[in-house]
């Protein structure tokens, strides 16, 4: 079980492949796990860094806000510590968010840049949102978290189909996601705002946004798209919140084709 003390607590990680490295930054309450669908065909031509946040997964959980900067602070040191110069970056949600400050702090750091399914602030509509997560936390653990995100999060077709996987997916995010770290992320999460620094981003990047992402809409990526400077924006046809999840095979192409062409600057 790899861990590196970093900013005075411990860090998960798994590292595996060769070539370029790619960094994938989880969503809220995912854990390293969460990229299963990536790791083998990614690891054929990058080395792959998959890590749990502070708060998430097998990583320590302070009882403390993490705030963004501070989650972007983490990851510098982390990857000073294995040795890592540059990456490319891969962010989901709010592991999307804290890309943004990633690269704002240290964009020496950063290779390709791909935004997924996240935003540039929270607005009232998402403070909403994870103001009712916080609620149903608080009210009913992460259990009744789970349950009321899930329509967030996947489409009705994914819903649908995969039951028994999300019934499954119930059982190991309670037990990956107490109460009080949870709570710590989302609440840590509602002070993003990178929209007036957008402009300053100037490593190639690419934003991907599921169709039928209810949870943060197309709108906050076209925002994105408009405010990084030459970015692209892809749209994941029948894919809610979480495209390497629900549509892995198209995530995986339009990552990889897009990290080819910038892979120099990462090497």
């Amino acid at each position: 079980m790899p861990k590196l003390s970093v900013n005075s607590i411990d860090l998960y990680y798994e590292l595996e492949g060769n070539g370029s490295v790619v960094v994938f930054i989880n969503g809220l309450t995912m854990d390293v796990n969460g990229w299963y669908f990536q790791v083998q065909e990614f690891s054929k031509k990058h080395r792959v860094l998959r890590y749990d946040c502070r708060g998430q997964g097998k990583s320590d959980k302070p009882d403390m806000e993490y705030s963004q900067p501070m989650h972007a602070e983490d990851l510098k040191n982390l990857m000073d510590k294995l040795g890592i110069q540059k990456a490319h970056v891969v962010g989901l949600s709010n592991g999307g968010m804290i890309a943004q400050h990633f690269i704002l702090n240290f964009p020496e750091k950063v290779g390709a840049l791909v935004l997924v399914d996240t935003c540039s602030y929270i607005d009232t509509l998402l403070d909403s949102i994870i103001t009712l997560w916080i609620k149903a936390t608080q009210i009913g653990g992460s259990e009744f978290r789970y349950d009321v995100s899930i329509p967030f999060i996947f489409s009705e077709d994914f819903i649908k189909q995969n039951k028994e996987i999300l019934a499954q997916m119930k059982i190991i995010s309670a037990e990956i996601n107490p109460t009080n770290a949870v709570i710590n992320l989302a609440q840590g999460s509602l002070k993003h705002n990178t929209n007036d620094r957008l402009s300053e981003i100037k490593a190639p990047t690419l934003i991907i946004v599921g169709e039928e992402d209810i949870l943060i809409p197309m709108k906050y990526s076209k925002l994105l798209n408009e405010g990084i400077k030459g970015s692209r924006l892809a749209i994941i046809n029948g894919s809610g919140h979480a495209p390497s999840i629900e549509k892995p095979e198209e995530f995986n192409r339009i990552v990889l084709g897009f990290l080819l062409e910038h892979d120099f600057i990462a090497t």
